[in-house]
């Protein structure tokens, strides 16, 4: 069975929400390059998981936005109040179309995420 790609996430979206996740996909990658994607079109999604701090984010496209979830978000800092949630352990940053992408501190979120999920490894 061949691995799931993003094309079986992404078609049914627009091209601002593609856009915003391909944008928050590479962003991933910079911040932290050890890490692997995977899609998930089941949860209509892609996780990220890095060799230490195993799966810490994830990106899912929704109709007019994108959730950036963080596995170990109650334990992030979130001196902007970006994160949103009441679960026990997962907090996610909705990024709605035609806002701007708040790079710093998403970059901040993800290094906080992996060094959290390493420390828990």
């Amino acid at each position: 069975m061949a691995e799931a790609s993003a094309g079986d996430v992404l078609p049914s979206h627009t091209r601002d929400i593609r856009d915003l996740t391909r944008r928050l996909r590479e962003l991933v990658r910079v911040v932290a390059p050890a890490a692997t994607e995977k899609v998930y079109p089941g949860w209509h999604g892609f996780g990220f998981h890095d060799p230490k701090a195993g799966y810490f984010c994830g990106i899912f496209p929704q109709t007019d936005s994108v959730k950036l979830e963080f596995e170990f978000g109650r334990l992030l800092p979130d001196p902007q109040g970006l994160l949103q949630g009441e679960g026990k352990q997962v907090r996610y940053v909705v990024l709605a179309r035609g806002d701007p992408l708040p790079i710093d501190s998403i970059t901040d979120l993800i290094s906080t995420s992996l060094v959290i999920g390493r420390r828990r490894n």
